[in-house]
């Protein structure tokens, strides 16, 4: 009889520490996938943009006295509606741009001052949850990507653009990537060409290298992210291997480009490879920049945009 109360108390006991557990790990993982959604929530991205240039020592003051953009926007396949900058040199060539993590469309303008003075048409468009997106919630690229979708669209149907073509840097970069490998070429919503410069590898990768300090098999790293993931993935609705880059871009079939910063310590030189290895479209090319992460256009802008042009021109664009 004792032997049963003393077994019936273990049990008992078991049960609330495991309900605790299981608890708590439901609990943090809302805490942590609401902090990775909401990650900009109380910060300024369109200042974030502004002092990243002056950082770089870029001339944005220069810049907005030469080129006039003017509004644009697009509406999302989910309704989401995305805004963008438009600057118009008479070309039939459009190349919509997107910005990394934390910014907004500005810090693309080294960029865009790329491609205008070379006579392209360009969009600069805000990611969700930065600068004007109506969205608020950061998805490294898996949603996004519907709005880079229907901001080519917008390009071909409204702009009257022939040729179309997708550059993305860091985050924005993955956001590229991923919609490549979801969208069907020859469709309104398929560009001619996407660049990728310097690409988030992974959404979970870089989620266990920011909770590990860089160490990916940590406790922590894996317990964060995997009561985040498991949360995110039943009440959100978002999985993470979906904005796994090196994985999807097995199904992108459209002509891509990879820039690698050699010097990168974000999007680390051999996970950059991995994205370009893994793509499936045979038209693909990868050059190189003795930068730091995405700091190619900034250091050598001449070059970098003769690479860039170089593959365009390689693909008839």
């Amino acid at each position: 009889m004792k032997k049963n109360k003393i077994i019936k108390a273990a049990t008992i006991t078991m049960s609330v520490i495991a309900f605790i557990a299981v608890a708590g790990s439901a609990a943090m993982g809302g805490y942590v996938a609401d902090k990775i959604l909401h990650q900009n929530e109380g910060k300024d991205t369109c200042d974030n943009s502004i002092k990243q240039l002056e950082v770089w020592g870029y001339d944005l003051e220069s810049f907005n006295a030469r080129y006039q953009g003017t509004e644009v926007s697009a509406t999302a396949e989910d309704g989401n509606t995305v805004p963008g900058t438009y600057f118009d040199m008479g070309s039939d060539k459009c190349v919509i741009l997107v910005h990394g993590a934390g910014g907004d469309r500005v810090s693309t303008y080294p960029l865009a001052e790329g491609y205008l003075e070379r006579g392209y048409d360009v969009i600069a468009i805000d990611q969700r949850g930065c600068g004007a997106n109506a969205s608020d919630e950061v998805t490294f690229g898996i949603n996004e990507m519907l709005d880079v979708e229907a901001m080519v669209e917008f390009a071909r149907e409204d702009l009257g653009s022939s040729e179309v073509i997708v550059h993305g840097q860091s985050m924005g970069a993955q956001t590229t990537a991923l919609y490549a490998s979801n969208v069907t070429p020859g469709t309104a919503g398929a560009a001619d060409a996407v660049i990728c410069d310097s690409p988030v590898p992974g959404m979970e990768l870089v989620l266990k290298e920011m909770f590990g300090d860089g160490d990916t098999d940590s406790f922590i790293a894996n317990y964060l992210t995997g009561t985040s993931k498991i949360y995110m993935g039943l009440v959100d609705g978002i999985n993470y291997d979906d904005g796994d880059t090196i994985a999807a871009v097995a199904n992108d079939n459209i002509p891509t480009l990879v820039i690698c910063s050699d010097r990168d310590e974000v999007c680390l030189p051999d996970q950059v490879q991995q994205v370009y290895d893994n793509i499936a479209c045979e038209d693909k090319e990868i050059i190189h920049f003795d930068s730091a992460h995405i700091e190619g256009i900034i250091d050598d802008p001449d070059a970098y945009m003769d690479g860039v042009e170089g593959f365009l021109n390689n693909h008839g664009l």
